[in-house]
Parts: structure tokens; C-alpha cells; sequence
């Protein structure tokens, strides 16, 4: 994974302004949150963003590329995270170890944020984190019992 610093802060926007996890943030916040608490990084094609076990706190938003989320070395597949999607809510918001390993199924850029940033930020834009995370977790709740009731 490598730290990205010489995007310019309007192709940043770009990327992010067409992006749903961000539909509900003012071109201010945006802006706000891409200078000053949000790190852009490049993840090549095969290489992992984090691996299961891993003390990595930071919550991932994908802007572009996909990653593929496994357990137990590759074994089992549970799915793919795609642009406007995000990863390690566990880990970010339960201050825990990763429970799964991803890994970029393309080159992926993702922005990280950590939970000390999170702390930082404007009250409102925290808010419309916490609410994007709460909307993502309820879906991927849903998608399960959806896939449950399916193979019952």
C-alpha cells in the first residue's frame, strides 16, 4: 500500500463527488475531510489492503478498484467492496484486530481514516459518517438474511 500526496485536491473531488457514500456531504465537508483528516492510498493489483489479525484501526473508502474480502487464507470468500463502498468498520469502530483479509482485486485507491480523526472532525461531518457507516452495515445485514433465508 502506498501513500498518495500528489493528487491535486480537485481531482480528488472529482473522484469523490460520484461517489454515494459521499452524496449526503456538502462540497465544503468534502473538502474539509479530503485536507485535513482523510489519507489516499494506492493498493496494486494482488497486494492486501490489511490481513486478518491485523492491528489496522483505520475505516477504507474505495474510490476506484475493488477488493476481495476473504477469512482463513483464501478459503472462504465473502465478497467483493466496490468504489463508494467501505471496509473496517469492525475494526474501527470496536477498536478491535481485523476479522478478514482484503486484498485488491485491481489497482484500488482508497482513502483511510483513522478513529482519532474521526474525533476531529466537525461534528457535522462525523455525523454523516456514522450515519453512511450505520446505512452500509444495515445493507450488508440485509444481503445476509436475504442470502440465509435463500440457502434454507
Amino acid at each position: 500500500m502506498k501513500l498518495i500526496e500528489h493528487i491535486p485536491l480537485f481531482k480528488q473531488l472529482e473522484i469523490i463527488n460520484r461517489l454515494h457514500f459521499f452524496k449526503e456531504f456538502t462540497l465544503n465537508e468534502r473538502q474539509i475531510l479530503l485536507e485535513s483528516f482523510g489519507m489516499l492510498y494506492l493498493v496494486s493489483q494482488q497486494q492486501f489492503l490489511f490481513k486478518q489479525f491485523d492491528n489496522d484501526k483505520r475505516l477504507y473508502i474505495v474510490l476506484s478498484g475493488a477488493l476481495l474480502v476473504f477469512k482463513h487464507n483464501h478459503l472462504l470468500e465473502l465478497g467483493t467492496i466496490q468504489p463508494g463502498e467501505f471496509i473496517g468498520e469492525g475494526a474501527f469502530i470496536g477498536n478491535r484486530e481485523r476479522s478478514t483479509s482484503a486484498r485488491a482485486k485491481s489497482d484500488t485507491i482508497v482513502l483511510a481514516i483513522t478513529p482519532e480523526a474521526l474525533t476531529r472532525l466537525p461534528n457535522v461531518i462525523r455525523e454523516k459518517i456514522k450515519d453512511r457507516i450505520i446505512e452500509g452495515m444495515s445493507e450488508r445485514i440485509a444481503k445476509l438474511s436475504h442470502y440465509l433465508e435463500a440457502s434454507s
